[in-house]
């Protein structure tokens, strides 16, 4: 399972709601990303419920604390036999002062400090203030959409991870507290997975699919390649 879009700088468009011909950039804010490696010898299949851990003890708290400081933000999953393997993603487009906070509240955090020291993740890190800045809004997006699209999908796709976090959160709700334990937590987070899948599993059709296409007036879909909803 793979979603690798080729994320180089494109012809956009600052303000999402802005006219397409707006200024390239919004201020002094830019894309920062913020990447967890994960084990994978890649002979068995990937420990996606580690990404569920990810999100919700290391990247929660610090959303809690600051979204309203995020413009943008999501979570990126991907797992294909490459150099990369097994890697989960914070995006978000904000300040340099909010990349050197996120970056501080994540190397400090607990739950992340036991994965590490267990082996389940190999390392983090965030981007560095003086790499590569991205201050177009579409500069996440895949190069290959629509100029159009590549500036408002970012609103879209943090509006899913948005959701799918509060997910994680409604199921661990159900399940007895974890008293600090982090096998008792990964475990948890195992059982959360398992109920979202299944959720995805059964309402995914119609929750999802069915009113994104209502949105788009039923009109058809181009399907180019096999795919795994």
């Amino acid at each position: 399972m793979s979603c690798s879009p080729r994320l180089v700088p494109s012809a956009s468009l600052a303000n999402p709601a802005s006219d397409l011909h707006a200024p390239l950039t919004s201020g002094e804010k830019f894309w920062w990303a913020c990447r967890f490696k994960l084990s994978w010898n890649q002979k068995t299949e990937p420990d996606m419920g580690v990404d569920l851990l990810l999100a919700q003890a290391v990247m929660g708290p610090i959303l809690e604390s600051m979204e309203d400081r995020l413009l943008f933000w999501r979570f990126h999953r991907r797992a294909a036999p490459d150099d990369s393997g097994h890697q989960f993603s914070f995006l978000f487009y904000s300040d340099v002062s909010a990349l050197q906070e996120i970056n501080a509240e994540i190397q400090k955090n607990p739950t992340l400090h036991q994965a590490l020291k267990k082996k389940i993740v190999e390392r983090a890190t965030c981007d560095n203030t003086s790499g590569t800045r991205r201050p177009e809004i579409s500069a996440m997006s895949d190069a290959s959409w629509s100029p159009a699209l590549q500036k408002h999908w970012p609103a879209f796709i943090m509006g899913v991870s948005r959701l799918w976090l509060g997910l994680i959160n409604e199921a661990l709700r159900d399940l007895p507290p974890h008293e600090g334990n982090f096998d008792k937590k990964l475990e948890q987070i195992r059982k959360a997975e398992k109920t979202i899948n299944m959720m995805w599993y059964k309402e995914g059709q119609h929750a999802f699919f069915h009113h994104l296409s209502a949105v788009f007036g039923y009109e058809p879909l181009l399907i180019k390649n096999v795919v795994r909803f």
